[in-house]
């Protein structure tokens, strides 16, 4: 069995600890003496622990008052197989509402975008994802209806976008790429998510391919950069 240093263990315990809410957004957290004690370690190794957290994201210091935990939520972008409203994401906690299912034209907007002509179709959702009845996150999805000539998006429940390609496009999907990036609000998202059209947002762009190399799926969330970050580890030693 692998050894795993006392100072990730502590890190482990802190993180868990703010997933399952014991610790909460702007909660101080055990001192590192107290960690030192609960893990029967030394100050040195709760201290490491605690900058590992805090260059991360989960926790901020505070210079002679403590540790606390992040008002953002963290996202890990390497540990992602799926983006946006999706099951390892916690953009997938809380509530989804769906506000709109219709069928657009493609038009010049995705023509160039999907490699589709302007007279074909697409379906287009829109979904919403509230925390405590705000929304903090707007999703919006198109597929080309060529490729899913069996669907009837009206009558389906709409879950993870992942899920819905997988199972409804006569397509099998193959890979995506995503961008992340920051973007200004137009006049409505800047209503919808009650935020300044001057203020940058997160958006996530993301295009699935077929195996086929057939685009099947092109998908924005705009995200309130105030509740979530993202972050990448990178393994030097590999």
């Amino acid at each position: 069995m692998a050894y795993t240093p006392q100072y990730v263990k502590i890190k482990e315990y802190i993180i868990e600890n703010i997933k399952h809410g014991n610790f909460k957004p702007g909660e101080k957290i055990p001192s590192e003496k107290n960690l030192g004690d609960i893990f029967n370690v030394s100050r040195i190794t709760a201290t490491t622990a605690i900058r590992d957290l805090v260059k991360e994201g989960y926790v901020y210091r505070i210079q002679g008052k403590g540790t606390f935990v992040s008002e953002k939520k963290i996202e890990n972008v390497r540990n992602h197989n799926a983006y946006g409203f999706e099951n390892n994401s916690s953009l997938n906690e809380d509530v989804h509402e769906t506000k709109s299912v219709r069928v657009i034209k493609v038009g010049s907007e995705f023509s160039e975008k999907m490699d589709l002509t302007e007279t074909e179709e697409l379906y287009e959702i829109i979904r919403y994802k509230l925390d405590d009845g705000k929304v903090n996150a707007v999703e919006y999805v198109y597929l080309p209806l060529k490729y899913y000539p069996s669907l009837k998006l009206r009558e389906v429940e709409i879950g993870h976008i992942h899920d819905l390609v997988k199972d409804s496009c006569f397509l099998k999907q193959k890979k995506a790429k995503v961008y992340i990036e920051p973007v200004m609000l137009d006049e409505e998202q800047s209503e919808i998510l009650g935020l300044d059209k001057e203020k940058p947002v997160l958006q996530l762009e993301k295009t699935t391919f077929s195996v086929e190399d057939k685009i099947i799926e092109y998908s924005r969330n705009i995200i309130n950069s105030d509740i979530y970050k993202f972050y990448m580890d990178l393994d030097l030693e590999a």
